[in-house]
């Protein structure tokens, strides 16, 4: 079982004890990122990492092997990868915390007549609730890109105040050579990774 762990430390006010921390704060202390679970065919074990901001805002997933690839060369099952985390991220007790911004990069090689698409979806274990966003790409296109998206105020998906649930991501990206009659690939990770920023709140 992969397992990684990326810890960062919020920075303590000096007035902490006296002042309230604003519900959109990181909360002092503490602040954990440790994936549990890896699986997909876009990511061995030994291809992702994690990382932690010192100031609990934000964390990042980077793969080194997350593409899809359709034309000459590619298998019948290249045309889509994906890759599934688990996420146990903790912070301060009586604390709780939503996903409030991701940006996804990478890089992509389509010939005219092709198509990619990358694609998110997040939901809290044990919970129906499912966050989901995607991009499409349309040849010809090459070279590096990247999307960011903003979520929502009323479609944030706090963890439920007390509990400690898995967050699960998904990552997807698929090649549809069309009419295109060369190689055609796109890439996940190559330029940074996904970064996930997070808003605080208290219980």
């Amino acid at each position: 079982m992969f397992h990684a762990v990326a810890t960062g430390t919020a920075l303590l006010a000096s007035l902490a004890a006296t002042i309230a921390v604003p519900s959109s704060a990181p909360p002092p202390g503490k602040f954990t990122v440790q994936v549990v679970g890896v699986n997909g065919s876009g990511c061995p074990s030994d291809s992702v990492g994690v990382s932690a901001a010192p100031d609990g805002t934000s964390f990042k997933l980077t793969y080194s092997r997350f593409s899809a690839a359709a034309g000459p060369g590619a298998a019948a099952l290249d045309f889509r990868k994906n890759c599934q985390f688990a996420l146990d991220v903790s912070g301060t007790k009586g604390w709780t915390w939503a996903l409030s911004r991701f940006a996804t990069s990478g890089s992509a090689s389509l010939q005219s007549g092709a198509t990619g698409i990358e694609a998110i979806s997040y939901y809290w274990a044990g919970n129906s609730r499912t966050g989901r966003a995607e991009h499409t790409f349309t040849g010809p296109i090459s070279g590096p890109w990247q999307h960011t998206m903003k979520i929502a105020k009323k479609s944030l998906m706090y963890v439920p105040c007390g509990e400690r649930r898995y967050l699960n991501i998904n990552l997807e990206v698929r090649v549809r050579a069309g009419t295109a009659t060369g190689r055609n690939v796109l890439t996940m990770g190559s330029t940074g990774g996904s970064a996930f920023h997070i808003v605080w709140q208290k219980c």
